[in-house]
């Protein structure tokens, strides 16, 4: 038996409303070399059931008993898949006619690229669209074509804005660069393109190629307190790798501008990553300068950093100390923490209180760096 071209990875949870439109969706791409696998995360709601109704040879269910993390269902969907490339579709969206005949063939003609994407339209919990302009993260997946460099640097300064289930990858890539991390519940795809990048360009077709559903409280979308805090902790963890294992001249093509010796040599590189993390980047300078504060500590205690450090940057123990005394890293931007006046405080209920809040962070928040969204 031939291999499809393209496997079409669905991880599915208590989607019962939505998963036969998503399936849909893919069945009637122009575009039919594929394979359909999806798995239930021990849905509660029948969405199994729904699955198993699609009358079609190339869809798959694996259905599991308990909710174990789309993470782990991932990427056992990626180790049963054999196309050659892997598409992803949320078991809660839709794809746009045309999406995979489209990117296969830009693959077939440009085999250099890793992967390829495309931007995004949004709609309710009932399928109807939601304007851009009507949401404050409307336009993050409307991005450019950059350099793989370029690209890490929007990544370091401004957070996630590709949208996953616009994605074809090459499927032998998860084997080289790693899956998806299932400790990550808002930004394990982010953290997948961090790692692919460095490795590989990308490229983003100017076309929409998903109806991308916001559903309330429903999924890792949503305009949650939670989501929100969990999203940043997250760009934290991410942060702490995110300049290892990147080739030096992908590293100095995205970050060259910012060094501090101009025209660094390859041997003074990583010096130059510690300062990277205390450039100016709102709402995440915070926890960088923690990771940068660490990370020159160690190159202290380094001799040969030592030394480059003191010889080339004028760069010591009392200069470290200074820096500890400026760089208060453990307390977040004034503006993280929206203050109402005194007297309105008590007859606020908390939850409306607990909402207000977080409203006003979100909409600084999702401005700075691009929240992500898959």
């Amino acid at each position: 038996m031939v291999a499809p071209a393209v496997s079409v990875i669905m991880p599915a949870f208590n989607h019962a409303p939505f998963v036969a439109q998503a399936i849909e969706s893919v069945l009637q791409q122009d575009f039919s070399d594929f394979e359909l696998l999806v798995a239930d995360d021990g849905s509660a709601d029948g969405t199994a059931e729904v699955v198993r109704g699609v009358s079609d040879p190339r869809v798959k269910l694996f259905a599991h008993s308990a909710n174990r993390g789309a993470g782990i269902v991932t990427r056992e969907l990626i180790e049963r898949s054999v196309g050659r490339y892997i598409a992803l579709i949320n078991s809660d969206d839709m794809w746009l006619p045309g999406k995979l005949s489209v990117q296969v063939g830009h693959m077939e003609t440009h085999p250099e690229l890793g992967a390829v994407f495309g931007k995004a339209r949004f709609m309710n919990g009932r399928g109807e669209g939601i304007p851009k302009a009507d949401l404050p993260f409307g336009t993050v997946f409307d991005q450019k074509n950059r350099s793989q460099g370029l690209w890490l640097r929007h990544f370091f300064t401004k957070g996630n804005c590709i949208c996953h289930p616009t994605m074809l990858i090459k499927r032998d890539l998860y084997e080289e660069l790693g899956v998806y991390d299932n400790r990550l519940r808002q930004l394990p795809d982010f953290d997948m393109w961090v790692r692919l990048v460095k490795r590989y360009p990308i490229f983003i077709h100017d076309v929409s190629m998903v109806n991308f559903r916001i559903v309330g409280d429903g999924n890792a979308s949503s305009d949650t307190p939670v989501n929100g805090v969990r999203t940043i902790n997250e760009h934290m963890l991410i942060a702490e790798n995110f300049f290892s294992d990147i080739p030096d001249k992908v590293f100095a093509e995205g970050f060259a501008d910012l060094f501090k010796i101009k025209n660094a040599p390859e041997d003074f590189y990583e010096i130059e990553k510690a300062f990277l993390y205390f450039i100016e980047v709102p709402w995440l300078d915070h926890m960088y300068k923690i990771i940068g504060l660490d990370k020159l500590y160690k190159l202290l205690n380094n001799d040969r950093y030592r030394e480059i450090l003191l010889d080339e940057y004028s760069f010591d123990d009392r200069a470290f100390h200074a820096l500890m005394g400026r760089a208060d890293a453990f307390r977040p931007p004034s503006a993280s923490a929206p203050v109402l006046p005194t007297a309105d405080l008590a007859s606020v209920p908390r939850d409306r209180l607990v909402s207000e809040l977080w409203r006003r962070v979100r909409q600084k928040v999702t401005g700075s760096i691009g929240l992500d969204l898959s």
